[in-house]
């Protein structure tokens, strides 16, 4: 079941499996390394989807900006109301 990934960093994720991917008609693979994903992370910023491998590689070097909170609010909001989720925001 879909999920909000809480962490440090206070980036808006979400966790989803591969059925859930494909039911918003995604391919389930990761936008990083086109791998097939059984389960991956929605990441509002990027608006992408990765694997737990390149989730972590991203996380350990991503930083917040300001700048691009409307941005991920958006994406985070709309994708928790596709996934039927109570959001934070």
């Amino acid at each position: 079941m879909a999920n909000i990934h809480t962490n440090d960093k206070g980036f808006l994720i979400i966790k989803m499996t591969r059925e859930e991917f494909l039911s918003i008609g995604g391919l389930s693979r990761c936008d990083g390394c086109n791998t097939p994903m059984n389960e991956g992370y929605y990441i509002a910023v990027l608006n992408y989807a990765y694997c737990e491998k390149d989730f972590h590689s991203w996380y350990q070097r991503a930083e917040r900006f300001p700048e691009d909170a409307s941005f991920e609010r958006r994406n985070f909001n709309g994708m928790c109301q596709i996934m039927n989720i109570h959001s934070l925001n």
